[in-house]
Order: C-alpha cells, then structure tokens, then sequence
C-alpha cells in the first residue's frame, strides 16, 4: 500500500482519490494550478498547494494524475521529471476492484450505453456500480458487494491508464473530437482503442472501422440487418423494425424508449455488452423500464403539432449528424446550433442539413460558420444571440409535424456553464413559449 501519496488536480477524480487514499491511511498531498477552495471536511487532513505549477520536494510513493489535467501542462512535466510512478484513478481503481468492470467508450453515446448497461444489469438483479466519466468518479464506486462495474470512459482517461484488466469493453463510434488535445484523428482513435486491450468480449461498430479490434474479432452492432449470432442490428418483419441478434428478434424499434436511430444503435451496443448474463427476455422487460439521461434527443414539449426536442449533449459534430440521420427520411428540423466548434471541421454537418434542416437558428462562437452552410445550401436562417430568441425563432419556422431540435455540434462553454445549463435553457424557453400560446 502507498504511504505517501501526490494527487495533480481538484477536481471531482481528485477528491475521489483522496478520499481513497486517506481512508487507508496514507499521508496525501494535492497540487492544483487554480486558486484556494473549501475542502470538504473528510479531506481536511490532505496537505493542499494550490496555484502551483511545480511538482512538490516532499517524497512520493506513487503520483495520481487527473484526467483534465493536459499532458502538456507545467505540472505534469515537473512530475514526470521526478520520476514517480504516474497513474490515473482508472489505474488506482482497477488494481482495487474486486467485481468485473465493463468499460464503455465513444465520441458519442457512451453516457447513453453506460446507464443503460448498468439499467439491464440492475434489473437482472445484479448489484451495480455506474460511474467513471458519468456520475460518480470511479473511486466512489468501491463496495464490497458490487457484482459488475459499469465505467464510462473518456479518452483522456484512457490514453493514460492501463485498462488491460476491463472483462468487457466497447467502443461505440469516433468522430473527430478533442483534436485541440490530441493532436490528431489518428491520436485520438488510439487512445479509444486502448480500452479492447485485455478484454474477453469486445462490442465495436462494423459501419465504423476505427472501432473494431485490431484483429477484427468481436461483437457488432450497426443499424442494418444482422448476419449471424455475432451481430446485432435491425430488421424489418411484419410491417416493423426489430432489433434482433442474428435470427432472434428481441425488441421492436417501435418500443424502445430512446428516439431516433441513434439511439437504437446505443441499445444494441448496451445489449451485446450484458448478453450472457441477462437473458433476452429480462433484457426486453428492462429496456421498457429505463428512462434516458437528460439532454440526450430528449422530448420536451409537444406545442401546435411542433415536437420540441433538447440534444444539448451534442457537443461535436458527429453527435449532431447522427440526431439527423437517425430520424426518419421525411422528417423536417428547424435546427438550433451553434457553440464553440473546438477547431473541428463543421462542414461534415452538409448532407444532414440539406435532407432534414427547414431552417437554421444560430448562435455562439461558431454559429456563423453553421449559417454559412445554410447559406450554400439554400436554406433560410437566422442567427441569434440567447436562447430564448433560439426558440421564438425557430417556432416561427416550424410547421405541423416538425422538430425544433436542439443540437449545437458544439461545446456549450463560449455562452453557458455546460450542455445542462445549456439544455435546461432551451427547456425553460420551450416552456415559456407553451404557456404564452397557451393564454
């Protein structure tokens, strides 16, 4: 066990880690670049240098490094030239767990997969820890009654920690996204790929290439038909689509609590990780029971025959493409969105905008970029400055049987504190329009 233990970074991981380390009784000191803030009480004992950019003289047995902390910062580099041993709170975490872990990864999704993998276990009877990248830090997660570990997994978590002990891991899909920290495509589909390293059952996207295993063995799921036992996917029986497993039909899409075909796609991902240990009718039973994550394509009102729905959670490019493609052919979006782009390439929004998009509302650092696209592509657009004018806009486009869809393709930090004040604007908004209309 470590005696002396240095954390680099305060955040929500940080104070998992030292809540870990303290409980067994070691001397912890934690460094962080920001200013002094209170510290809960149970921590109190920790040593703490705050607005420091240099890895402290006093000796460490192991350095626990937090995820948001950039690989090129001031104080990982005086680490790293102290040569302590560096590791994540996934490392710290796995060497402790005493349960199967499951980890899930993806540029979009893996919120969505976690819960849900965690749903399917949890009515299976199964005790449960869900965390990681969602919710609880790993390191809370630790009891002694738990049978499966269920752990989102961010790439920055995963490009620096060994993730060889995981019993079941996926990666959903990758699009470009956190170039600004990886520094390329290739860079950062590595360090997704990382997460298959010791895993006995690997579920990967067979339309996406750069999610499958190096030696292409596994389990698929893609939204055409299914081939054979391996490989998960939809087919159409009786004037219906049904998810199904090879030749067994499991769910009618028709059924499934999450919209768009999105969101099918992360149903079956979440179904391949759980089979063997739910059978397919608990699997069936469970799916109608769970209730998506806010933010995620999440109906919020219907008003004047117009489906108004939040998918702040599209904070990239990708995750926007697939709300579009996921709906069916003929439907009709005013689009809101907009955001701080990070640098990606906001022109792969093209084709979905041209077969989807009525209009366009606009807003944020990189709105204009988006109202261009709307330009060439001939459709009308507006851009705005807050959130309630989004919605006000965007209703006065919309027609019956239309969704006023919500998702930026951007991060929401150059306007709002987070895609959940960002969403719960746009819900507030929608709301307040319903009850105008209403009087």
């Amino acid at each position: 066990m470590a005696k002396h233990v240095t954390i680099l970074g305060f955040g929500v991981t940080g104070e998992s880690a030292a809540r870990h380390f303290l409980a067994q009784g070691a001397t912890v000191t934690v460094v962080d670049t920001r200013p002094e803030r209170a510290v809960p009480q149970d921590l109190a004992a920790a040593t703490y240098l705050w607005r420091s950019t240099q890895f402290p003289a006093e000796p460490a047995d192991i350095v626990v490094v937090s995820p948001g902390l950039s690989m090129n910062s001031c104080l990982l580099r005086s680490a790293q030239a102290a040569g302590v041993p560096l590791l994540s709170d996934i490392d710290v975490f796995l060497a402790a767990a005493r349960a199967p872990v499951i980890g899930i990864t993806g540029t979009n999704g893996k919120s969505t997969v976690t819960s849900l993998v965690g749903h399917l276990l949890k009515e299976a009877g199964f005790q449960v820890g869900v965390g990681g990248n969602l919710g609880e830090a790993a390191l809370s997660l630790l009891r002694p009654d738990v049978d499966f570990y269920v752990l989102e997994l961010s790439s920055f978590q995963l490009e620096r920690s060994d993730v060889s002990k995981l019993d079941r891991a996926a990666i959903l899909n990758v699009t470009e996204d956190h170039i600004d920290q990886h520094g390329s495509l290739t860079a950062y589909a590595d360090a997704k790929r990382k997460i298959y390293a010791g895993a006995t059952l690997r579920v990967f996207n067979r339309t996406d290439d750069t999610t499958k295993p190096r030696d292409g063995a596994g389990i698929s799921f893609a939204s055409g038909p299914p081939n054979n036992e391996l490989e998960w996917g939809i087919v159409d029986r009786d004037d219906d689509q049904w998810i199904a497993r090879g030749d067994v039909l499991l769910q009618r899409v028709a059924d499934l609590p999450l919209g768009g075909l999105h969101n099918a796609t992360n149903v079956m991902a979440a179904c391949a990780l759980v089979a063997g240990l739910v059978s397919d009718a608990q699997i069936s039973a469970a799916l109608r029971s769970y209730e998506g994550l806010p933010h995620r394509f999440e109906t919020v009102l219907e008003i004047a025959e117009v489906t108004y729905v939040d998918d702040s959670k599209a904070t990239n490019v990708g995750a926007t493409v697939a709300a579009l493609e996921g709906l069916e052919r003929e439907q009709r979006v005013v689009l809101i969105a907009g955001g701080d782009a990070k640098g990606a390439e906001l022109g792969e929004l093209r084709a979905s905008l041209g077969g989807h998009a009525r209009a366009v509302v606009t807003l944020g650092k990189d709105g204009p970029q988006i109202a261009a696209l709307a330009r060439e592509l001939g459709i009308p657009f507006v851009e705005v400055s807050t959130m309630t004018e989004s919605v006000r806009v965007a209703a006065g486009y919309a027609q019956p049987g239309d969704i006023v869809l919500l998702s930026p393709a951007c991060s929401s930090l150059d306007m709002f504190a987070s895609f959940d004040e960002r969403g719960r604007l746009f819900q507030e908004a929608v709301s307040k329009l319903d009850d105008e209309r209403a009087t």
